[in-house]
C-alpha cells in the first residue's frame, strides 16, 4: 500500500497535493474523459503534483494525441509512473512528463533522436537494451538496467518508490524549466491531500467493453437473445437484454476503427442460424453458418488498432455456435413442452413427408411450414408419403 505522508518542495513550487490516476486495461476515451472531467470540475494552482500510473495492456493512437493535449493545457507539474507489469508505452506518451518512472521490463516503442534525447542516447544502450530497425520511428528500448536516477528518468519497482526518490534526489522538470528541482522533505506533514482519481462507473464498463473479445462477445450475443425471442415468444425481456449487449458492444466500434463489412457478413451469418432453428435440426447448412460467423469476426478486426488473439476470438465463435445450436433449441423445446396449445391446434392435420431425420424423428411439410416430429422406432414412411399429426406425451408425433 502507497504510504506518503512528506512534503515535496519544488525549486519554484511548494506542492500540498497529490492526485494518482492510474490507467489500466485498454487506453482508451474512457480514461480520457475521466481526466478531462477531473480537470474541468477542479480548479487548480501550481501546488498540485499529478501522476499518473500507466499499466495499460494496449492502446489507440488517438487516445495518447488527445491525452497529450489535454496534459499540455494545464501547468501543474506532471509525472508518469509505467508499471508495474512489463508495458508497452509509447515514446510520444513520455514526452508530455516533467518527471518519468519505468519499472524494470518497460518497452519503450517509437524512439529517435528528434522524439526524446532524453530517453534515447548512448548511455541509455548502455544501460539498457536498445533495439534499431532502418525506420528510426521503429527504434526501441526495453528498461533492463538496474533501478536507479538516469539522465530524464528514473528505474524504479513502484510507485512509492518513485514519488519517494523525486523528493531524495534533485530531479529537473523534462520539459518546464519553470518547475526547477524536486525537493522532498520526508518529515514534514504539509501534504494536505493524496488522491487517487478513478474513472466513474460507466467509464469502466466502456473500458472493459473496449476489449475487441467482449465487444464480438456481446455483440454476438445480442443477437442471438434476440432470435431466442423470435422463437420463444415471450414478454421481451431476451430481446431487450439484447438490444442493450448490442448498443454496448457497438459504442467501441469507432474508436477503434472496425472493419463494417465484417456486419454484413455477420448478419448473413445471423439470417442462417435463424433458417436453421426454423428448420429445426443441424446438417451441412449448420458448419456453414459456424464458417461465416467466424469469417465476420476475422473481417470486422482486420484492421482494428487493437491487439487481437485469434485463438481466443476462435473460442468465442464456438461459444455462440454453441448458444444457437444447443442452448436455443432447449430453451424452445422446454417452452413447447409447458405450453401444448400450438401443438394442440395442429392435431389432426395432414402433412407430407420430407425426409427420414433419423430412428425417431421425421421432417414433414405442413402448408408452407416444415417441423420436426416424433415417430415410433418401427414405422416406416417413403418421401412424400401424406401423413396425418397427433400429440403424444407432449410431443407432435406422426
Amino acid at each position: 500500500m502507497l504510504k506518503l505522508l512528506p512534503i515535496l518542495f519544488f525549486a519554484a513550487v511548494n506542492i500540498t497535493q497529490i492526485s494518482i490516476f492510474e490507467i489500466e486495461g485498454i487506453f482508451s476515451s474512457g480514461h480520457i474523459n475521466s481526466i478531462e472531467r477531473y480537470f474541468d470540475e477542479n480548479k487548480f494552482d501550481e501546488d498540485e503534483l499529478f501522476i499518473i500510473q500507466y499499466n495499460a495492456n494496449d492502446v489507440s493512437e488517438e487516445s495518447v494525441m488527445q491525452l497529450n493535449d489535454i496534459l499540455e493545457s494545464v501547468t501543474i507539474p506532471k509525472a508518469i509512473w509505467v508499471g508495474p507489469n512489463k508495458t508497452e508505452v509509447n515514446s510520444e506518451l513520455l514526452m508530455s512528463f516533467d518527471y518519468v518512472g519505468l519499472s524494470p521490463g518497460t518497452l519503450i516503442t517509437n524512439m529517435s533522436n528528434d522524439t526524446n534525447k532524453n530517453l534515447l542516447n548512448s548511455n541509455s544502450c548502455l544501460i539498457n537494451t536498445c533495439t534499431q530497425t532502418t525506420q528510426q520511428s521503429d527504434s526501441s528500448i526495453l528498461i533492463s538496467g538496474e533501478e536507479g536516477i538516469y539522465e530524464g528518468y528514473m528505474i524504479v519497482g513502484s510507485i512509492g518508490a518513485f514519488i519517494e526518490n523525486l523528493g531524495m534526489e534533485n530531479i529537473s522538470s523534462n520539459i518546464d524549466t519553470s518547475v526547477g528541482v524536486v525537493n522532498f522533505d520526508i518529515n514534514s506533514s504539509a501534504i494536505q491531500e493524496i488522491k487517487f482519481i478513478k474513472p466513474s462507473i460507466a467509464e469502466r464498463f466502456y473500458i472493459s467493453i473496449s476489449n475487441p473479445l467482449f465487444t464480438y462477445m456481446f455483440f454476438g450475443l445480442g443477437f442471438a437473445l434476440i432470435g431466442l425471442e423470435l422463437f420463444a415468444i415471450g414478454p421481451g425481456i431476451m430481446a431487450f437484454i439484447g438490444a442493450l449487449l448490442i448498443s454496448f458492444s457497438s459504442m467501441t466500434f469507432n474508436e477503434f476503427g472496425l472493419n463494417y463489412y465484417g456486419l454484413l457478413i455477420f448478419l448473413l451469418s445471423f439470417l442462417t442460424y435463424i433458417k436453421i432453428l426454423s428448420r429445426g435440426y443441424f446438417g451441412f447448412l449448420g458448419i456453414v453458418s459456424f464458417l461465416i460467423l467466424h469469417l465476420s469476426s476475422l473481417v470486422m478486426f482486420s484492421n482494428y488498432e487493437l491487439k487481437i488473439n485469434q485463438f481466443l476470438m476462435f473460442g468465442c465463435s464456438v461459444m455462440l455456435a454453441f448458444f444457437y445450436f444447443i442452448a436455443i433449441p432447449t430453451v424452445i423445446r422446454s417452452r413447447l413442452t409447458t405450453d401444448t396449445s400450438a401443438m394442440s391446434s395442429l392435431s389432426g392435420k395432414e402433412a407430407q413427408v420430407v425426409e427420414i431425420l433419423n430412428e425417431k424423428q421425421v421432417l414433414v411439410k405442413l402448408g408452407t411450414k416444415e417441423i420436426v416430429v416424433s415417430k415410433n422406432d418401427d414405422k416406416t414412411f417413403d418421401k412424400t408419403e401424406e401423413v396425418f399429426l397427433s400429440k403424444e406425451d407432449g410431443k407432435l408425433s406422426i
